[in-house]
């Protein structure tokens, strides 16, 4: 029940700042059956051990929970409530839990006042400890089969398999890319990025805004994750003054397929910096195709240098080596350093159609979540979904829906898209 790396850095830094929920927001048309999707939350605990279980912080492990019927269905948190769209988000977002005793697994399900974008919203989350964004959306799959009692046509969830031994196996096995963590620009915790300007220095409530950008099907050659990088990209530079330094995003990278790994309820990802020197992106804002062209070709040569086996290793001897009270001290000043590790933590989670494939729910819009200062993104019914996120006091609401705009107006200019701007 020891946990691999991944789990144990996040259940060590959970609730510094936020609890490290993967949060995914659904507008929906109708109320759906609060009782089939207790059905399928109790089907999905029992079933599956991992969500039976707690973080012991001082043994640094997983140990077990019993997680009855009533637990799980607790689990789905019902509002009664009629709730602004940006009210029900930051109940949500900022949800708290206790790892050690909690079911690392939530539903929310809220009335909206603003029912013209849905009345109803529906939030899933999962614990980044527990599982990652593509985890999530495998839980999701199983959810609704097993909502509709379609839990004998698929193998339940596996247990998580990565080890911190397939790691260093894997690692080991390539020393030239491994020998890359004795470079500091390949060093996650290396202090190179720029800091973005901000109103404060306290790190409070979480705060998220998304830009809704519709993407045309006569522009094949126009991919999704290419808009995603380029418009944030794009909003920093339009919102920051031009200086010499390195925009420095931190972009997960997805080790499943590489290590053998199937659909387990899991971490599965390292993570990678991509430097860029900020100037250069100033001088390619009059440029989108070209943006999009150099963007691309640098994050995949970061790729394929291999250096997510060094930061492996990296994250393995932090995960493992440095106290706990070290991590949750250096968490929160780690949002203000200047310079810091990284300017923004990007993920891009690709197109999620497939996870809501069965789902028992008439669903208008999705948004996501994690408790960065950065941006998730992914693709859902042909619009592709950026969601920038930051913390209260180290922006404003209105920095954020400003950066926001900002963003989305960029993008709609330069490749001729319509948007719209949601919250904070």
């Amino acid at each position: 029940m020891r946990a691999n790396f991944v789990d144990t850095l996040m259940a060590r830094l959970d609730g510094e700042v936020a609890t490290i929920w993967a949060t995914v927001l659904l507008r929906l048309d109708e109320r759906p059956d609060v009782a089939t999707l207790r059905r399928g939350l109790r089907a999905l605990v029992r079933e599956n051990p991992r969500l039976r279980v707690g973080w012991n912080d001082a043994r640094c492990e997983w140990l077990p929970v019993p997680r009855s019927d009533e637990d799980a269905n607790a689990a789905l948190l019902e509002g009664s409530e009629p709730l602004e769209e940006p009210g029900a988000v930051a109940r949500v977002i900022n949800a708290r839990m206790d790892l050690s005793r909690d079911l690392p697994l939530r539903l929310h399900l809220h009335p909206m006042a603003d029912a013209a974008q849905g009345p109803w919203m529906l939030a899933i989350q999962l614990h980044h400890a527990i599982g990652d964004a593509k985890a999530l959306g495998h839980l999701l799959e199983r959810l609704w089969g097993l909502c509709a009692g379609r839990g004998a046509e698929a193998p339940p969830l596996a247990a998580s398999t990565l080890t911190d031994g397939k790691v260093l196996q894997a690692a080991l096995s390539r020393p030239g890319q491994s020998l890359a963590v004795a470079s500091p620009r390949h060093r996650l915790l290396a202090m190179r990025g720029l800091g973005l300007r901000r109103s404060g220095d306290v790190a409070g409530r979480s705060l998220m805004a998304t830009a809704r950008l519709r993407l045309p099907a006569e522009r094949p050659d126009l991919s999704a994750s290419d808009v995603f990088f380029a418009a944030l990209l794009a909003a920093v530079a339009l919102r920051e003054p031009p200086r010499d330094g390195m925009i420095r995003l931190r972009m997960p990278v997805d080790l499943r397929r590489e290590l053998g790994l199937g659909r387990t309820l899991g971490n599965g990802c390292s993570a990678v910096p991509i430097e860029l020197p900020f100037p250069e992106v100033h001088a390619r804002l009059e440029d989108p195709p070209g943006l999009v062209r150099w963007v691309r070709s640098e994050i995949q040569r970061v790729l394929d240098t291999g250096v997510h086996w060094a930061t492996a290793l990296e994250c393995m001897a932090v995960a493992r080596v440095a106290p706990g009270r070290v991590l949750r001290k250096n968490a929160r000043p780690g949002l203000i350093a200047e310079p810091r590790t990284n300017t923004l933590v990007t993920t891009y989670m690709g197109r999620l159609d497939r996870h809501f494939i069965g789902a028992p729910l008439r669903i208008r819009s999705l948004r996501s979540h994690t408790p960065t200062w950065g941006a998730t993104g992914f693709t859902f019914q042909e619009t592709l979904c950026i969601n920038p996120a930051t913390f209260e006091g180290l922006w404003s609401a209105s920095e954020l829906r400003d950066f926001t705009r900002r963003l989305a107006d960029w993008a709609c200019s330069a490749f001729g898209l319509t948007a719209e701007v949601v919250g904070p």
